[in-house]
């Protein structure tokens, strides 16, 4: 089974012999859509792969090879009406580069937003001359290509226009550097989309294209719709597919195609007398990390992130075990669109409620039409638009919905939680000293020592900060947010907040890996308690100068330490019945005295 992972060039895929998960069948629903639509999924999903499915089907270069392309697939029998009828135009954004250098001194005397736009004038000439080149056959006359983009390309439509074939126009991550730029520069972000902007005056000159003058269809891929609401006078006829029902696994793999592709690369593994490995425990590993993706609410299952899956399978392949790192290092950029919120208290307090609570995100509707400035000023009051953000970047996914057809928000996996993590790290340690003096404690812990030198570490090391930070750290789960926090490590465990035990949820598990249980680390089970200052009728100075034995003599700390253990006995029962001999379980009473103090008490082995 050759694994195309990193290849998005359909003829490649399929002339090569390369896996291929068939999603021709769709290419009539996007047809019948409409001929300008706008198709959004989170980075690293495979929308460029379909839009080079889109590029060689609609191709008129590519008709006599139709069968030997699509003979074998969906659409292969029945082409539609308009296959390989078109010119395609293809713009790839993720191409122009957010911060041109000022490589020579005419580049060195304008602004950022003078250099963007000479690089979009750039790169769009250069696509010019390859579509020239590529279709030179099939031109009656020359185009000619002019210093400004768009008077070459007003030169493209006119020669067309004699040949009878209209123009289809694919921009691949349409937003691509305009994101960059807004994190890093909005108030040139603010530029290069409003008013007569570079990136504004390329869609308005779209949507006059396709006023009649040879531009046909458009189809555009990209992660959210700011970029897109920032100019839609420049372009206000996109219709947005990318929550209709029926396109909901357009690009991302269901779960009965990756139990395909698992059984298939286990024959495949023993045919060959390789390194031996389980079907279901792999499956298991993989939907816990890359599954769990829904982009309609009446979608009838949720997806698997295909580049994820395609990572995984082709590491196993290799080497026959499970990646070391299961977040592929190329989606790690990802955790920007987190930094970027967290430089707002409430993109802050947001990122840290998506772990701490482990609550859905209730919002009324997922906004499709918003401005990130916008969204940053009414987050305070509206979930809405920090949860629509968040959903677009895949950070956050469709559950479900209410009786009240409000719409339910929650991370959809593994991958999406430890982006969380590390963002909360940062904000938690943002000194990286602070974070390598965790790692003694920590790997204390998980090697089945003590509990007491992370306690000591939390005490001196963060404990002091949260008097002096604002509100949003002020609640019963955050000294829970702070031991997933630390003890996060997906090489060797995995991290459950809240995992769901005989219908009874504890509050932290950490799980060592399948293909970790030979290692002499152990699985950890948590349950947390917080008392108040006033609960102990203590002020703060005394808490912090008596003994964690004095402490624990107290009548209320000795209760909330007997309920946790009770419950820890509990949940260490059904983890026994799920697991058997599998885990080698350390569990853990903990209870907080305000934020002063930590205890800490073991259950012994039943």
């Amino acid at each position: 089974m050759k694994i195309p992972y990193g290849i998005a060039d359909f003829p490649t895929l399929i002339t090569e012999g390369h896996l291929y998960v068939d999603r021709t069948d769709r290419i009539r629903t996007v047809e019948d859509a409409g001929k300008a639509l706008l198709f959004l999924r989170p980075r690293r999903f495979g929308k460029s792969l379909w839009l080079s499915t889109l590029a060689t089907y609609y191709d008129l270069r590519f008709a006599a090879e139709h069968q030997r392309l699509f003979g074998g697939l969906a659409v292969g029998a029945e082409p539609t009406p308009l296959a390989h009828r078109y010119f395609v135009l293809v713009w790839d954004f993720s191409n122009v580069d957010p911060d041109p250098p000022p490589l020579d001194e005419r580049l060195a005397s304008m602004s950022r937003l003078e250099r963007i736009g000479n690089e979009i004038h750039t790169y769009l000439a250069s696509s010019l001359r390859s579509f020239v080149s590529d279709y030179h056959e099939h031109l009656p006359s020359p185009v000619d290509v002019e210093t400004d983009a768009f008077r070459s390309l007003d030169n493209l439509l006119a020669v067309l226009r004699r040949t009878g074939h209209p123009l289809y126009l694919l921009i691949d991550e349409y937003d691509n550097f305009a994101n960059e730029v807004m994190a890093a520069a909005p108030e040139v972000y603010e530029e290069l989309v409003h008013t007569d902007g570079p990136f504004k005056r390329l869609f308005k000159w779209v949507k006059a294209a396709m006023r009649g003058q040879g531009l046909e269809r458009l189809f555009m891929t990209g992660v959210s719709p700011v970029v897109m609401s920032d100019v839609t006078s420049g372009l206000n006829m996109a219709e947005n597919v990318y929550l209709y029902p029926e396109l909901a696994d357009l690009c991302g793999f269901t779960a009965e195609e990756v139990r395909r592709l698992v059984e298939e690369l286990h024959r495949e593994n023993v045919g060959r007398g390789a390194r031996p490995w389980s079907v279901d425990g792999t499956l298991r590993m993989m939907r816990q990390w890359y599954n769990g993706y829904r982009f309609a609410v009446e979608a009838e299952q949720e997806v698997y992130n295909p580049t994820l899956a395609f990572y995984f399978l082709k590491h196993l392949q290799r080497t026959g075990r499970y990646p070391r790192q299961m977040l592929d290092t190329n989606l790690a950029a990802d955790e920007g669109k987190l930094e970027y919120l967290a430089q707002v208290a409430a993109g802050r307090e947001a990122v840290i409620d998506v772990i701490r609570s482990d609550e859905p995100l209730e919002i009324e509707r997922l906004q499709d039409r918003f401005s990130l400035r916008f969204m940053l000023e009414r987050s305070v009051h509206d979930s809405s638009f920090l949860g629509s953000y968040l959903y677009y970047f895949g950070m956050l996914t469709l559950e479900g919905e209410t009786e009240f057809s409000t719409l339910l928000l929650a991370p959809p996996n593994l991958v999406t939680k430890k982006l969380y993590v590390e963002r909360i790290l940062a904000i938690l340690l943002p000194l990286g000293d602070a974070r390598t003096a965790a790692l003694g404690p920590v790997r204390t812990l998980l090697r089945g020592g003590g509990v007491e030198p992370l306690l000591d570490f939390i005490e001196t090391t963060l404990f002091p900060t949260f008097s002096n930070r604002d509100s949003v750290w002020a609640n019963e789960l955050t000294v829970k947010t702070v031991f997933l926090t630390l003890l996060w490590n997906d090489i060797s465990h995995l991290v459950w907040s809240e995992p769901e035990l005989d219908h009874r949820y504890a509050d932290l598990c950490l799980l060592r890996r399948p293909d970790k249980r030979a290692m002499s680390l152990v699985d950890l089970l948590f349950e947390f308690k917080r008392l108040s200052l006033s609960d102990l009728g203590m002020k703060g100075e005394d808490v912090r100068s008596a003994s964690r034995d004095d402490l624990a003599r107290l009548e209320p700390v000795k209760t909330a330490l007997d309920q946790a253990q009770k419950q820890l006995a509990a949940y260490r029962q059904a983890l026994e019945r799920r697991y058997g001999t599998a885990l080698e379980l350390s569990s853990w009473a903990v209870v907080a005295l305000g934020f002063e103090r930590l205890l800490a008490r073991p259950l012994e082995p039943a």
